[in-house]
């Protein structure tokens, strides 16, 4: 009976043009007020088959408004399960039924005259997101989930996945995350995904050197920009220094993990050994050297240029110090 109530809703037909009073009129009425109050009762229920009938039992105009009042208390209320998304999966199907004309300064546009469709296609989708993300951890967790096929698709489908993925991951056990990160080692259909996202937080949540290493060595994004910065603000836990200084190799984030290395007061003393051997090396010398002098370590930079007898550390030294005001 469900089933034929829901089809016999969708069935095309011409719409009918209303006015903007008649659809204020009609949603503020007694009759209609006192429906949707009863109506919403059932479909926190999930009694779909009662509510149907219910709505069949009123005139075209009154039941379009008691949908668009119902839809608008399910997107209120949050709460889903399969019997209610099916039933708004029949509401986002709906052909409208009453048009409003819109008339302007030499234009008129006719719409629908109770817009429920996008809202409930919305709540269809956070439901499908919400089957999605717990079929993607079950399967993380028994080890079955495979991140090269689980992320296949176009674009769209891609970055959906991409961020159920990063959203669930604090959820996940240990023992999940690790068998996720062995899949990089031994599945290079990995190495071709669209952006940093799943490799920064994987590193992030797991302090794993190889994913950092694999995270330094792509091109910069916003994920991998935003682990740099995170891992700046952790320091001067050690871990935090290690992969800031293993960021260096990075063309794009070098300015900004050298600066984050050389502002940590005091200098950590892997951090002062690993700049030293930085200042002697023509690419990334005279950055290191500018940046320490702009610091403060004028002083030590010139220790440093009087005991080496590197020409290269040495002009490093001196074109930071003619940087300086």
């Amino acid at each position: 009976m469900l089933l034929i109530l829901l089809v016999s809703s969708l069935k095309p037909a011409m719409a009918v043009e209303v006015s903007d009073l008649e659809v204020k009129q009609i949603a503020a009425s007694t009759q209609v007020q006192n429906r949707v109050r009863a109506l919403t009762t059932l479909y926190d229920k999930s009694d779909f088959r009662a509510l149907e009938f219910n709505l069949s039992q009123l005139s075209l105009l009154q039941q379009e408004a008691v949908r668009l009042q119902l839809v608008q208390h399910a997107v209120d209320s949050g709460e889903l399960d399969q019997a209610k998304a099916d039933w708004l999966q029949a509401q986002a199907e709906r052909k409208p039924s009453f048009t409003v004309v819109e008339q302007g300064d030499g234009y008129q546009v006719t719409k629908a005259a109770f817009h429920y469709g996008a809202q409930a296609r919305g709540l269809v989708i956070e439901w499908q997101h919400i089957l999605l993300a717990q079929e993607m951890v079950a399967q993380a967790e028994s080890g079955s989930l495979v991140l090269s096929t689980w992320l296949t698709g176009d674009l769209r489908t891609q970055t959906t996945r991409r961020d159920i993925f990063l959203q669930q991951l604090p959820a996940l056990s240990d023992q999940a995350v690790e068998q996720l990160i062995t899949q990089f080692t031994s599945d290079s259909k990995l190495m071709w995904l669209p952006d940093n996202g799943i490799i920064a937080h994987l590193a992030a949540a797991s302090g794993d050197a190889q994913m950092y290493h694999l995270l330094w060595r792509r091109r910069t994004d916003q994920y991998s920009l935003a682990e740099l910065n995170r891992l700046a603000a952790q320091a001067p836990a050690p871990d935090a220094v290690e992969q800031l200084m293993a960021a260096t190799i990075n063309p794009s984030l070098k300015p900004q993990a050298y600066k984050a290395l050389i502002t940590l007061k005091p200098l950590p003393v892997n951090a002062r050994a690993f700049l030293a051997e930085k200042l002697d090396e023509v690419e990334d010398g005279q950055l290191v050297a500018s940046e320490l002098a702009q610091q403060g370590y004028i002083d030590w930079l010139e220790q440093l240029a009087s005991a080496s007898r590197s020409q290269v550390l040495q002009n490093n030294f001196k074109a930071a110090q003619a940087q300086l005001p």
